[in-house]
Formats: C-alpha cells, structure tokens, sequence
C-alpha cells in the first residue's frame, strides 16, 4: 500500500527549467520542470521538483503539497484556492522505450531457451512477447487512473479546509479518508 504525504507551508522560491532526459529510460510528458523550495511549519527549508507545465502559485503563496514517495502529485494553494492534480495534467507515459527492450528480452530468452533445451519453449515465449506490452500499458494506465482518483480526493478534501492562513496552518487534510499523513510534524496551539 502507497502511502501519501503532505507538506503545509510558504512558497519561498520556484524556478523553471526545460526538462532534458538524463537515462535512456526517462521521458516526461511535459518538457518543463520546476524546482520549488516551501518553507514548512516547523522551520525546515524542502525543495520539491515537479515535471509539469502548470503551477498555480507565486512566492510567499500558503501551499499544500501532496507526494507519493518523491513524487509531487498534488497542490493546493491555500492563498489563491487554485489547485492542481498533477497526474491529471501531465500523465506519466503508458508505453515507454526501455519496454521494447524488454520484448527483445522476453524473445532473445525464449530463442536461447529453445535452442538449448527444447523448441517448445518458443510456444510460450511469443505470447508472452506479445502480450508483454499490452498488458503492461493496461497495468500503467489502471495505476494512473486509481491515483488521479485519489490525488483529485484529497484536493476535494482540501478543498473544504478554511482558506485563511492562521487557520489553514491548524487545520490540514483529514489524513484517515485518502491515507494521506503529515510530513513536517508541528502541532500548533491556537493562541488565546
């Protein structure tokens, strides 16, 4: 099970930069990326990188980011009330190069296999070769279609919280509806 996390602070700086793919493998829908350092709650300076041609928010903006892992999927400018998905706006690719390279794997075993052992063995490879890259477009695309379902939940969720900033400190997404848990643990008391 994935788990989410979240980060509640300022916008402290963004930069914008074209994206250049460094391995074979790596290829982003959107040919921008941007760098963004939030000034968190408890005093930490966290620098994020997003790959996407949206960004909803200026220096000094009150921001919600959501990330799976390293990954930012989700934010919610408490200052402007604008949000965006990630996922939805700039999906990750469904077929990439380094399948192809797999499919000549999958072939190159099964003629090695078939030519060391026995013949029969090409009867599973060259379904399993042609059936490799469907099914694994099907599994990406169910993946993604099940995270946008959750990113765009808890941008809802969000969504309902109060938009002023003493009060969007205080009150952050519920974390039991999306499984969704604070990164920079600080519990603010609300001042007399």
């Amino acid at each position: 099970m994935r788990k989410f996390w979240y980060i509640t602070g300022e916008l402290a700086e963004v930069q914008r930069y074209i994206n250049v793919p460094m391995r074979w493998c790596e290829q982003y829908p959107a040919r921008e990326r941007r760098e963004f350092w939030i000034a968190a709650d408890d005093g930490r300076d966290i620098k994020l990188v997003v790959h996407s041609r949206v960004m909803p928010v200026r220096r000094g903006h009150q921001i919600n980011v959501l990330l799976l892992g390293d990954w930012v999927v989700g934010l919610a400018n408490l200052t402007t009330g604008r949000q965006v998905n990630f996922v939805s706006e700039d999906p990750p690719l469904l077929l990439r190069k380094c399948d192809a390279l797999a499919v000549l794997a999958i072939l190159a075993g099964g003629v090695a296999a078939a030519v060391a052992w026995d013949a029969r063995s090409l009867v599973i490879t060259v379904p399993v070769a042609l059936m490799y890259l469907p099914l694994r477009v099907l599994g990406r695309w169910l993946a993604t279609c099940r995270l946008r379902c959750q990113v765009s939940h808890w941008l809802a969720s969000s969504a309902r919280e109060p938009r002023t900033r003493e009060v969007a400190l205080l009150a952050s997404p519920s974390p039991r509806l999306h499984n969704v848990y604070k990164f920079c643990q600080k519990h603010r008391r609300p001042k007399d």
